[in-house]
């Protein structure tokens, strides 16, 4: 800051100078200011170079950051995948397939996201508190917010961002007897 009232004083110094008002000592500011100047840009062009490559440096960070977590996600995947291939092939050549095996594969799956931060709403079956920001009717009913609902589609958060809501009706009439 302390650069800024002699700078002041060169810029109206060269200001006299290109209005005819030159003092003696003029030609020698305007000189200055235009190494000054020169500097500055120097400087400027410098800092828009670090700027880029350090976005640059970013970007490929979150990249490396993202593929290293796709990377793990389908590393972990791996075990229920080779499992459900197996499943297919018995399948084909046998013609069978246990339901509880396809239930233990798909709930290894939902451990693994629930691990990297998936959550479901709702239990397809069960009652649950209507939320209008959570559930999403199906059969045009219109409970008021609390009234129990009937899950029929578990819904999805990711991270506490909802990701789909849980579609719900209303209750069947057997459970509510």
């Amino acid at each position: 800051m302390s650069e800024s009232p002699n700078l002041l004083h060169r810029i109206s110094a060269a200001l006299k100078v290109v209005q005819g008002e030159a003092h003696p000592d003029s030609a020698r500011d305007v000189a200055a200011l235009r190494l000054d100047l020169a500097e500055r840009n120097e400087e400027v062009a410098r800092l828009r170079k670090e700027y880029a490559l350090q976005k640059e440096e970013s970007r490929g960070q979150i990249d490396r950051a993202a593929t290293e977590g796709i990377e793990g996600l389908i590393r972990q995947c791996a075990g229920p995948l080779a499992t459900l291939s197996a499943m297919r092939a018995r399948h084909r050549e046998q013609g069978d397939v246990n339901p509880v095996d396809l239930f233990h594969v798909l709930a290894s799956f939902e451990k693994i996201l629930a691990e990297r931060g998936l959550q479901p709403i709702g239990v397809v079956g069960e009652e649950a508190p209507y939320d209008p920001s959570l559930h999403q009717m199906l059969d045009g009913s219109r409970p008021q917010p609390g009234e129990p609902v009937q899950i029929r589609f578990a819904g999805y958060r990711f991270k506490g961002k909802l990701i789909a809501k849980a579609q719900a009706g209303a209750p069947s009439l057997e459970r509510s007897l």
